[in-house]
C-alpha cells in the first residue's frame, strides 16, 4: 500500500477552543469581577473612614495630648532619677556619719573610762593625803607638846625624848613640804 499524504489547514487555538467550548466562561469573569469589586470597596470604605477619623480634631488633640504625656513623663522620669541620686548621697553620707558617731562613741568611752581611773587614782591619792595630813597634824601637835615640855623643863637639860622629838621633826616638815607641793 502506498502512503497517503493528508494535509490539514493550521487553525488557530481561539477559535478552536471557542468551538469546543473550552474558554473563559463570561459568568466566571463577572464573578470574579464582583468580588474584586466587593473587597475594594469594603476595605476600601472602612480605610476611607478611619482616615477621616485620624484626621479628625478629636484625633488631633489625643495625639497632642499624649505628646504633652510623653514630656512630663519624661520630665517626671528625670526629676526621679535625680532624686533617686540624692537619696542615695543622703544614704552614703549618713551611714558616714553613723560610722563616726560610732567611733567618737567608742573613742568617748574610752576617754570615760580612763578619767574614771584617773578619777580614782585621784580619789586614792587625795585619800592618802588626808591620812598623811592627819599624820602630819598629829606629829606637829607632838612636836609641839614636846617643845612645851622641853621650855618647861628648862632649856639647859638635854634629855633622851628631845633627841627623839628632833627625829620626829624632820618627817614632820618633810611631810609639810609635801603638803603645800599637793596644793
Amino acid at each position: 500500500m502506498a502512503p497517503t499524504f493528508f494535509h490539514y489547514r493550521p487553525v488557530p487555538m481561539d477559535d478552536q477552543l471557542k468551538e469546543e467550548g473550552q474558554g473563559p466562561p463570561k459568568l466566571l469573569l463577572l464573578i470574579g469581577i464582583s468580588v474584586l469589586l466587593v473587597v475594594v470597596v469594603g476595605l476600601g470604605v472602612p480605610l476611607i473612614i478611619f482616615a477621616l477619623k485620624a484626621n479628625s480634631k478629636a484625633c488631633q488633640d489625643g495625639l497632642r495630648a499624649e505628646m504633652e504625656h510623653r514630656n512630663v513623663t519624661h520630665l517626671l522620669q528625670h526629676q526621679l532619677t535625680r532624686a533617686q541620686e540624692g537619696f542615695l548621697q543622703a544614704e552614703t553620707r549618713a551611714a558616714t556619719c553613723n560610722r563616726t558617731m560610732v567611733t567618737l562613741l567608742v573613742s568617748l568611752e574610752e576617754k570615760t573610762a580612763q578619767g574614771l581611773k584617773q578619777q580614782a587614782q585621784v580619789e586614792k591619792l587625795q585619800g592618802e593625803i588626808t591620812k598623811l595630813n592627819l599624820r602630819l597634824q598629829n606629829t606637829l601637835e607632838e612636836v609641839e607638846r614636846l617643845r612645851r615640855e622641853k621650855e618647861a623643863s628648862g632649856e639647859n637639860q638635854r634629855s633622851p625624848s628631845s633627841a627623839a622629838s628632833s627625829l620626829t621633826v624632820a618627817p614632820a616638815l618633810s611631810l609639810l613640804g609635801l603638803r603645800v607641793l599637793l596644793l
